[in-house]
Parts: C-alpha cells; structure tokens; sequence
C-alpha cells in the first residue's frame, strides 16, 4: 500500500513537497485535493467560497508523520 510520505518522496531522496488544501467550514471535509501552488489554493478557496456562501481556510502541509520502527519519523517540507 503507497503511503502519503511515499506518493511525495517518490524519487526525491527523502524530500517531500509543500502543498495546499482547502477546507470549507461546516463540513465534514469531504474530499481534498492536493494544491501545489499557493495562487492555485487561493483560486480555488475563492471559487468556493463564492459557491457555498461559507468561509474556506487554506491549509498548508508543514510536516509528514509516519510510524516506521521507533521512533516517530517527522520530515518537513524545506
């Protein structure tokens, strides 16, 4: 099974790439896409907010935890 740290690191010698979500308020979050640009979050966040009438926060991806042996293994973006 292809983890999220796998699917960002894939070929990149331990290195995962920032991203961008949006998440509408008063959701229960439903699917998100992985934005990797923040101009293409904020596009987004703006089509829908204009679509629900909600607020929509962006969140960006500061850090992957993944449970390998022990300890926990953190990687950030850099």
């Amino acid at each position: 099974m292809t983890t999220l740290f796998e699917l960002n690191t894939r070929n990149r010698e331990d290195r995962i790439e920032s991203f961008w979500i949006c998440y509408i308020e008063g959701t229960d979050g439903g699917r998100h896409y992985r934005h990797w640009s923040l101009v293409n979050a904020q596009t987004e966040a703006e089509r829908l907010a204009k679509y629900t009438g909600k607020k929509v926060y962006l969140f960006r991806c500061v850090g992957i935890c993944q449970m390998e042996q022990s300890p926990v293994k953190w990687k950030v973006p850099r």
